[in-house]
């Protein structure tokens, strides 16, 4: 069988379960998921099959849980109350981590929050919860193919600290309660909100190239660029550069593409040289801005990764317990 994700550094790909993920992003994330955590795409009836059971276990979320560190430290007790096998206990952390962002936004932003909609898939039914309409096509299928570009990437440290915790011997909430504590840290996921915030102060600055040069010198980071694996620009940042630069078009949105590409040029040549750095485009420099065109907020989108991040999660965990 394949690995569950994959670079090749050397034509700068990233492959889930051997295929190009610029191949699968517009499938749906159910599809993704049964790649990813079984090595092949499903029939019709597998996804179909697939997103009913994860429909069923929607109905396991308790407003106590209010935060994916709580749902985390949860999942053994949920898996004993409801007699769950190790499989339905992944996937009720899959199923549920949406849920439980939504009303975490909700929480915080002071708005509403739709209950959950049994007739939607897993995306779908999230920007149902958070915006109270159904998503058009367009949305829907944006919205799915950012999910699927975040599923995975090899030897990522909150993957790392899965493993470890896996083979200390300790429990599935141990683990997965590693993955998020790495995973919400500023160097990690949390970039993808820094650079949507540098996007911000950037925007105020009428000497753009200035501000970048000062955050350098000051020891600061310009967020989004360079990665410990791609030798160019990552794969994700090229899909998720498309589709931002279409959604913003035309609308108030639209310095954000302009901003991103000040940091894409301005950027690569400070770093190149002060710090002698050749670096590109990463996933983070588009995620949360992305986001942001569906309304949602900066600092919602290491949560938004952590949703997306949960399927390679679970897959990692299946395979780490076989070995």
């Amino acid at each position: 069988m394949k690995p569950i994700s994959e670079i090749d550094s050397s034509t700068n790909y990233l492959y889930f379960r051997g295929i190009n993920v610029t191949e699968l992003c517009r499938g749906s994330y159910e599809t993704i998921l049964h790649l990813l955590v079984h090595g092949r795409l499903p029939t019709k009836e597998e996804e179909r099959n697939l997103s009913q059971r994860m429909k069923e276990l929607r109905l396991l979320y308790d407003r106590d849980i209010a935060s994916l560190f709580d749902l985390a430290g949860s999942l053994e007790r949920i898996r004993k109350e409801n007699e769950l096998n190790l499989f339905d206990t992944l996937l009720a952390f899959v199923t549920l981590a949406p849920i439980v962002v939504a009303f975490e936004f909700g929480n915080d932003q002071q708005r509403r929050i739709w209950s959950p909609n049994n007739k939607l898939g897993h995306a779908a039914n999230f920007l149902w919860m958070t915006r109270g309409i159904l998503p058009n096509e367009t949305d829907l299928s944006d919205f799915q193919a950012s999910l699927i570009l975040h599923m995975d990437d090899p030897q990522n440290p909150s993957l790392s600290a899965l493993q470890a915790t896996i083979y200390d011997g300790k429990t599935i909430s141990d683990a997965l309660l590693s993955a998020l504590t790495v995973h919400t840290g500023p160097l990690h996921h949390g970039a993808g909100t820094e650079a949507m915030m540098m996007f911000e102060e950037l925007r105020e600055k009428s000497d753009k190239r200035e501000y970048l040069k000062q955050r350098l010198v000051s020891g600061g980071k310009i967020h989004g660029l360079g990665h410990r694996i791609y030798r160019g620009i990552d794969p994700r940042a090229v899909i998720l550069r498309q589709m931002l630069t279409r959604r913003a078009k035309d609308t108030s949105h639209q310095w954000i593409i302009q901003a991103s590409d000040i940091v894409t040029k301005e950027g690569r040549e400070l770093l190149s040289e002060y710090k002698e750095i050749d670096a590109y485009p990463n996933v983070d420099l588009y995620n949360a801005a992305f986001y942001f065109t569906f309304g949602f907020p900066p600092e919602l989108n290491t949560s938004l990764f952590a949703v997306s991040r949960a399927a390679g999660w679970m897959a990692h965990t299946l395979e780490y317990l076989k070995s």
